[in-house]
């Protein structure tokens, strides 16, 4: 789930004032997603349709910060969660990457999954067989079999719900396509404060062209 960016300098400054505040305080305060999962649910929801080329998620530097995370990667996952997927870039760009991996993406907006979804079937057959979508909020998500990467691109942290997900020797990405430009985006320092408390050890956070990646790992 990105928030609308114009052509390369990012989103506009209302969208990222809002989103920045969003991010702040679901980072912060994991309880308060509660009060912001409708609001933005129905704000994607509403702009689903068209959503890949207002965002151009086919651009080089949509996905840049998540490739240059994505490379520093020791081991290749067998399962593989995108959270806020959206329209599936993130998860494709995976599925791609990770032939042998299964994907799951989720989103709290059904539109987006539903576009996600009409990609993902105008793909390769073996494609569409390792990649779901899901509608799902990842406060409540649950899954017992866990996974061995957890992406997210341009979204909160999760910081709670990804480390009880992520299994042992497990890596956590959160990437943001434009860096402080990007509405969800939070400072690498907090990252890392939050997942290291959790019990997680970074491996790097780095700037990449526009954008900025974090990727750390559970022991």
């Amino acid at each position: 789930m990105t928030a609308e960016p114009g052509a390369r300098s990012g989103p506009g400054p209302l969208i990222r004032a809002l989103g920045r505040a969003v991010n702040a305080a679901v980072a912060r305060f994991p309880w308060s997603w509660r009060l912001f999962r409708g609001p933005v649910r129905r704000f994607f929801d509403s702009v689903a349709v068209g959503w890949d080329e207002r965002v151009r998620s086919d651009s080089a530097e949509y996905l840049m910060a998540l490739q240059a995370a994505l490379d520093r990667l020791p081991a290749r996952p067998a399962r593989i969660l995108d959270i806020g997927t959206g329209t599936g870039a993130a998860a494709f760009e995976l599925a791609d990457r990770y032939p042998d991996a299964e994907v799951v993406g989720i989103d709290v907006s059904a539109e987006m999954v539903a576009q996600a979804g009409a990609k993902a079937g105008a793909r390769a057959a073996d494609l569409s067989s390792r990649v779901r979508f899901l509608v799902a909020d990842i406060a409540s998500f649950e899954e017992e079999e866990g996974f061995d990467l957890i992406a997210m691109l341009n979204m909160p942290p999760f910081f709670d719900r990804v480390v009880a997900l992520l299994r042992p020797g497990g890596f956590v990405v959160n990437a943001s396509s434009y860096g402080a430009r990007t509405p969800f985006f939070t400072p690498p320092g907090l990252l890392e404060r939050g997942f290291e408390r959790r019990g997680l050890r970074t491996i790097a956070a780095e700037q990449v062209g526009l954008g900025t990646y974090y990727l750390a790992k559970r022991g």
